[in-house]
Order: C-alpha cells, then structure tokens, then sequence
C-alpha cells in the first residue's frame, strides 16, 4: 500500500515539473496536457485508493478466518478436555464401585449378618431353662433329670435321692467305677454334673479339647451341674390344702423371696450353657465362611468337633471364630501384610472396631448382671447380719403389749 501511494505521488511531481517544457506550445496544448495529467493522476490514485480498500477487505477477511479458526481449535480442545475428565470420573466412579461393593469378603460380613440371630436365640433357649418349664425347646433324655428340672419341688430327701440316681446313671467317674458304687459304669461325661468344665467347655473324658458347642448330651450335663451347684434341694413345694392355710400363704412369700434372689444366679448359668448351642442358620453361616480362603483355613484349624460334624455353631464359638480369625489367624497376617489397597485396608479396621464395639456392649450387660448379683449378695448379708436382731427387737416390742 505505501509503495501504490509512492509511486502516484511520483507520477504527478513529474507532470508538475514538465509543464514548463510546453511553454513554447499553445495554450490549448498545454491545457489539454494538464488536463489530461490531472485525469491520469486522478485515475491513478482511485484506482489505489480501490486497491487499498480491497487489500483491507482481504486482510479483515483473512483475520476473521484466524478467529474462527482458532475458537474452533479452542472449543475442541474444550470438548477433548471435558470427555477426557468424564471417562476419567467414571472410571473411578467403577473402581470404587468394585472396592466398595458388598460383600467383598464373605467372611467379613458373614459373622455380623447372623450374629442378632444367634443371640436371639441363646437367649429363647436359656429363658426355657427355668424350673417348672416343660418346653420341647430343651428336651432332656435323662427321665430323672427331667423330672428334678421339671416336677414340683419335693422333699430334701428326695432331691438328694434325685441328685444321686442322676449321678449314678449319667456321670460316675472313673474312681467311682473302679470302687463298684451300685449303679455306676464307665460314663463318656464323667463328673460332668458336678465339674464347671461342664459349663465352659463341655463335659467329657478327661484331657479332651474344648467343645464351644455342645451336644445335647453335653447340654444336659450343664444344666446339672447347674443343677448341683445352684440349688439342689429347692423349697419343698406344697398341695392345694396346705397353701390356702394363713401358715401356707406366708411360706409360699417366703419360698418366693428365696426362688428371687436364686434366679439372678440361674440367669448367668442358663445363658452361658445356651451360649454354646447351636443357633438356626448356623450352617449356611458356616458354608459362607468356607468361601473365604484365610477364614476357611482357620475354621479348619480351630472349629470344635461338634462344629465339624454336623456343621452348626454356637454364639459362644461365632464370638470365638471372630475375635481369633484375625489376630490369632497366620493366614489373615499373610493376607493383610501382601493388601496394598488403602480402601480395603481401611474397610478392615472398621468391622475391627465395629465387632470391639459389639463386645463392648456385651460386656456392659454382664457388667449389669454383676451389680446386680453384689447388690443380692449385699442384701443377704445384711439379713444375715441385721434381720435376727431385727425380729428379736420386734418380738420384745410385741411382748410389751403396747399400742
């Protein structure tokens, strides 16, 4: 553009300037030169000024493809970008989908998932163990076990004739054998109404493995052993006749103060021994745990007989196979010391602190239950210590006749 300007500017300096070489010519010569001089220049700086104004044109043009095409170039890279940050949230949408969805270990949830059932069912098991009860729950294949368990209470002759055919029939030991008492002969559960093993791990032979469930044979030797231990000789109950008498009616309150106190003892007992029972459903629980590789090996290693026989458990050996499924578990160790994945590893420690919570709280009950026995045993006590001289006191008020 400046060289198109230069060059008309040039062109008309030499038409300027070579005017006086006409000065000899006509006028009309010289006119006719200027003129069409000035009409030469004219032309020329149009046709530049049109050339200019097209070089413009072309250059806004070719500025205004720039512009598309670069925001073309933008809005693409915009659009890789955003499917890019898409894929790449769904991607690890899926990943944690994968590590998050349950159950990822069987064995993991296994024992959480049964774990109400089995304590509902302890518990409906040990409420059947109370005296006088004749639920089919718990039924006792020893005639007269069930009727010292069963029956009215009777004199403290016959409940001690009771505890002996019990231990005759059932539960001789070997020295007991050996001196040819009448009625004994070789018992699989020796002393087994009269040893606490009966209670924690099963009555049996001696030397034998813990059993955390038990037989029904096995039940029925911890309830008489509780039995034994508890209550031997209960209150002797009494007929129609003598309980509709004045002297009736306050021994019935009496034997009912007694049966108070003695049923928070008995509570502990019962649940212990339903504890060790097996609950229903223990065996789809036990073929979850079989699918888990560490949590299989381990129930191999460590499951009681009972367990592997007949492929039930007890709440006592859930609660067992759970606290040692872990820590005391090769297994697990190797398991946990090859996980690289932080999720897992932290998914873990939560059905860790969640089962020590679970224990927790089961400890508070029992805890409970305690307070409640000291503050039986507080109360005895002070009858023990304070009530004769209480009544003694009262009879010497009384004798006073004083109104």
């Amino acid at each position: 553009m400046k060289k198109l300007t230069y060059l008309s500017s040039l062109i008309a300096t030499i038409f300027l300037f070579s005017s006086p070489a006409y000065a000899v010519c006509d006028g009309c010569v010289v006119n006719a030169v200027q003129t069409a001089s000035t009409s030469i220049v004219t032309a020329i700086n149009t046709g530049v000024s049109a050339l200019s104004n097209l070089l413009n044109e072309l250059d806004t043009h070719l500025s205004s493809v720039g512009s598309k095409i670069s925001e073309s170039i933008v809005q693409t890279g915009n659009m890789q970008r955003e499917l890019a940050i898409e894929a790449r949230q769904q991607s690890e949408q899926a990943r944690i989908n994968r590590e998050t969805a349950l159950p990822i270990d069987t064995c993991a949830l296994s024992g959480s998932n049964y774990a109400r059932q089995a304590q509902q069912s302890a518990h409906i098991r040990a409420s059947s163990y109370r005296p006088g009860n004749t639920s089919a729950l718990a039924p006792i294949k020893n005639s007269v076990l069930n009727k010292a368990l069963s029956a009215p209470a009777p004199s403290i002759e016959a409940s001690r004739r009771m505890s002996a055919a019990i231990h005759q029939t059932t539960y001789c030991n070997a020295t007991e054998v050996k001196l040819d008492y009448p009625g004994c002969s070789p018992s699989a559960l020796p002393d087994g109404d009269a040893n606490v093993e009966s209670l924690f791990t099963g009555a049996g032979l001696p030397g034998k493995e813990a059993d955390l469930t038990f037989t029904p044979e096995q039940e029925e030797a911890a309830r008489a052993y509780a039995r034994l231990s508890l209550d031997a000789q209960p209150p002797e109950n009494m007929t129609r006749a003598e309980a509709n008498t004045e002297a009736g009616k306050l021994y019935l309150a009496m034997q009912k103060a007694y049966q108070a106190n003695l049923s928070s003892s008995e509570k502990a007992f019962f649940d212990e021994i339903a504890s060790h029972m097996p609950f229903p459903g223990s065996a789809k629980l036990i073929s979850e745990l079989k699918n888990a590789e560490a949590a299989a090996q381990y129930f191999d290693a460590t499951a009681s007989r009972i367990a592997k026989q007949t492929g039930t458990m007890s709440l006592a050996e859930l609660e067992a196979f759970e606290v040692g499924r872990r820590w005391r578990n090769p297994h697990w160790v190797v398991e946990m010391s090859v996980q690289a994945n932080p999720i897992q590893l932290a998914r873990e420690q939560l059905f860790i602190h969640a089962f020590l919570a679970d224990m927790q709280y089961q400890q508070l009950q029992k805890t409970k239950h305690i307070e409640v026995l000291l503050g039986q045993l507080l109360a005895a006590t002070l009858r023990a210590n304070d009530r004769m001289q209480l009544e003694i006191q009262l009879s010497r008020v009384r004798a006073t006749n004083a109104r």
